[in-house]
């Protein structure tokens, strides 16, 4: 499934360049599975199941390719009908448990989601929190039992976990700094962040879409560019698309041996080209 990592856009570029032949044989897999849908099914194995099954996959917010073909946003798609869980949420399933003991301590920044509960029925000692924005104070629940955190202030204790899940969350904000900071001070020395955010992966530098002017205003510096939210159906703006940079934000945060670490699987249903999950180990 790994196809290799790396730390660095030297790496990257170096990584490309030896796995040339197996991208081609990644794309021309993914192109053989298309079919005209609108849904269609891609026969796999779902790791988080422990059995075969059909991955649904459709058409929204696709993306086409240079020959004009459409082709699935399949890091959303690839859904297990068993579990409900897509190709990015079983990668990141599969990452934490190989990552630490089920027994250990786990945050996951995300309570209301297919992975929150997947990832709850493997590891009893989980907490999980959403961004609220119904007045629910740091630390607390709401009526709903969704716990409200700021990952730029949690509330949790310093050392408490041996792992630390986000994904998909940092892009979206604007201090994402302190959120690095509090992930490391929450982690025990040698416990685990696993993350993921969208990735500029031939740029150092981060590529800055939206920043907060001096009165705590948004400026756009590029046509806004917003995800889906759970808890919101208008989504979540999108502050920027994160560089090899984070790397050395990430060791400036108290992390070392941060690596990108790139995978695909037909038989696992992880397509879409060399999919990722970043790691860094708690100094």
């Amino acid at each position: 499934m790994e196809l290799g990592s790396c730390h660095s856009l030297h790496g990257f570029r170096n990584l490309m360049a030896s796995l040339h032949e197996k991208r081609q044989e990644m794309a021309q897999y993914e192109r053989a599975m298309l079919r005209p849908g609108p849904v269609f099914a891609v026969p796999g194995y779902c790791w988080a199941c422990n059995r075969d099954t059909s991955f649904q996959v459709s058409y929204d917010n696709c993306f086409t390719g240079d020959d004009g073909t459409r082709m699935p946003n399949w890091r959303e798609h690839l859904v297990c009908p068993i579990c409900g869980l897509n190709n990015r949420m079983r990668a990141a399933l599969m990452f934490m448990t190989e990552a630490v003991d089920t027994a250990e301590a786990v945050y996951l920044t995300e309570q209301v989601t297919p992975l929150y509960k997947a990832t709850a029925a493997r590891f009893p000692h989980l907490i999980g929190s959403e961004y609220l924005r119904d007045g629910t104070a740091p630390g607390r629940t709401n009526p709903a039992n969704l716990r409200h955190e700021d990952v730029t202030a949690l509330t949790l204790e310093d050392g408490s976990f041996a792992c630390i899940g986000s994904f998909d969350v940092l892009e979206h904000v604007p201090d994402y700094m302190a959120g690095l900071h509090e992930f490391a001070r929450c982690l025990r020395p040698g416990g685990r962040l696993l993350m993921t955010v969208p990735f500029a992966l031939g740029s150092h530098p981060h590529v800055i879409r939206a920043e907060l002017d001096a009165d705590g205003g948004i400026r756009h510096i590029m046509p806004p560019e917003y995800h889906g939210d759970p808890l919101d159906t208008s989504g979540v703006l999108c502050f920027r698309h994160f560089g090899w940079a984070l790397i050395e934000d990430l060791r400036l945060a108290g992390f070392r041996n941060a690596r990108m670490m790139f995978f695909w699987s037909s038989e696992l249903g992880h397509l879409g080209g060399m999919q990722s999950v970043l790691e860094a180990v708690r100094q």
